[in-house]
C-alpha cells in the first residue's frame, strides 16, 4: 500500500504547527524560561523547545548567567552560583535543550 507523500508531508506540517501552538500557549501561560537544577558540583538548565532544531538555538555561558536565544525568544538566566563557562555541555534531543555547567570551587 503506497502512501501519498504530499498528504504525509501535510500531516507532518500540521503536527509541527500543533506542537508549536502548544508551546506558545504554555509559554504565554507560565512564561517558560526553563528549569534550573543545582547539584553539588554542577548546574543544569533544561528547556522544552519543540519545533526548534539545535541550529535554531544559541547558548552562551557566563560565570554567573546563561543566555539562550532563538529567532523568537531570549532567556537570560542568573545561575545563583559561579560556574566555569568553558565547561558548558549542551545537548538537544527530542525538543529538549539541556545545558550542564561545572561549578567553580
Amino acid at each position: 500500500m503506497a502512501s501519498d507523500p504530499d498528504s504525509l508531508e501535510d500531516a507532518l506540517d500540521e503536527m509541527v504547527k500543533a506542537a508549536q501552538d502548544d508551546l506558545d500557549r504554555i509559554r504565554e501561560k507560565k512564561g517558560d524560561d526553563g528549569e534550573l537544577l543545582e547539584g553539588a558540583d554542577s548546574v543544569s538548565f533544561l528547556l522544552l523547545a519543540p519545533g526548534y532544531s539545535r541550529r535554531d538555538i544559541t547558548v552562551a555561558a557566563q560565570a554567573d548567567k546563561l543566555v539562550v536565544e532563538a529567532y523568537d525568544f531570549k532567556i537570560a538566566r542568573p545561575l545563583g552560583c559561579t560556574v566555569d563557562p568553558s565547561s558548558a555541555r549542551t545537548t538537544f534531543v527530542n525538543g529538549v535543550l539541556s545545558v550542564r555547567l561545572a561549578k567553580k570551587p
